[in-house]
């Protein structure tokens, strides 16, 4: 094992700059996950980090070792595709055993980490199929385990979940999880999906315009954005825009949405982000809750989602728990949404 380290990595194509200054550092065994949307710059970090693209600037380091201009097969990392990139005319063994077989390791050690190696995916006993006899998720275990059997310093994974259904993809979070927790092999992780990136990190990079926006614990990435890109790009925020008044942000229209930003000085004009999970739904008026109308409603079966709007034309949409009684409300009806101070992220209106 190796930590993983970027010293200000940049990568150019003509006067594009689509990484700018990329510079952090995964701690060994360490689980790493960039997250953005598409275009970001979060798939030409792993294909440097990988070999498969030279930086225009920059270092990459993987444990002490410089390795910006090596080839890939002299980094001693594994790789796992979105694609799954198995080779269709050889067994599942045989997948499993190229990588070792390149580096020449001896019949028996190759048998012995290719077994060990599907042993780990819970594949055991499916070295003589083929890559067509197997299901999406069998052969993206067939994948990781052809990238685990050579022993990496690094691993690396490109989207490795996004063609795989809803059902089976939750069951390879968990999968992928148990495994990189087993080896506890430094990792990084490159997804457009939140729930993966959340849920499987130790931390998580949220990237836009090439650039690292926050690097940071995956609940303070949810609770604490830096910036209103990161607040409004994680989760389903709602967001709203008024002025400071007192720690407060004054909506206009007698609307005051009170949050804890002693920050902020009075008169700022500041943006507030809410989550929809954290707004509660009131029949009757509620001392600090904000006054409106049910506008629309849409039930998803254990979620009905209202979206409410407020007296100064803003609308909020709330997710209410189906057997909850605020899931009856109907469009034309008055509520009242309450919401404590520390659900609200208030943050310097950007110009």
């Amino acid at each position: 094992m190796s930590n993983l380290t970027l010293r200000n990595v940049v990568k150019r194509y003509g006067k594009t700059e689509v990484v700018r200054g990329a510079s952090f550092e995964i701690a060994e065994g360490e689980f790493v996950s960039l997250l953005g949307p598409s275009g970001c710059g979060k798939t030409t970090i792993l294909r440097m980090v990988a070999g498969l693209l030279e930086p225009s600037g920059g270092e990459i380091l993987i444990g002490s070792r410089e390795v910006t201009r090596l080839p890939p097969d002299k980094r001693n990392i594994g790789l796992v595709f979105q694609s799954y990139a198995l080779f269709p005319h050889m067994t599942v063994f045989d997948n499993v055993a190229f990588g070792l077989r390149r580096r020449k390791e001896e019949p028996a050690e190759i048998t012995r980490r290719v077994n060990e190696a599907l042993e780990m995916v819970r594949l055991s006993g499916y070295g003589s199929r083929y890559p067509r006899e197997l299901s999406g998720g069998q052969q993206q275990r067939v994948a990781m385990a052809r990238a685990i059997a050579p022993r990496p310093s690094v691993l690396l994974f490109d989207e490795p979940l996004s063609n795989l259904d809803a059902s089976l993809r939750d069951e390879m979070q968990i999968e992928l999880k148990r495994l990189q927790s087993e080896l506890a092999i430094t990792t990084l992780f490159v997804t457009h999906d939140q729930a993966e990136a959340l849920s499987l990190s130790d931390r998580v990079g949220v990237m836009y315009n090439g650039v690292i926006q926050q690097l940071d614990a995956p609940e303070a990435i949810y609770h604490r954005p830096v910036n209103a890109f990161v607040a409004s790009f994680i989760g389903k925020p709602n967001r709203v825009s008024g002025v400071m008044r007192g720690g407060s942000l004054d909506l206009g229209g007698d609307l005051v949405i009170r949050a804890e930003a002693g920050h902020l000085a009075n008169g700022t004009a500041a943006e507030a982000f809410i989550r929809q999970e954290a707004l509660q739904v009131q029949s009757s008026p509620v001392e600090g809750a904000l006054r409106g109308t049910v506008a629309l409603r849409s039930f998803s079966g254990p979620q009905v989602q209202l979206v409410v709007r407020l007296g100064t034309g803003a609308e909020l949409v709330v997710d209410v728990p189906s057997s909850a009684e605020a899931a009856a409300l109907t469009p034309g009806e008055t509520v009242w949404l309450g919401l404590h101070p520390r659900d609200v992220i208030v943050l310097a209106k950007e110009v």
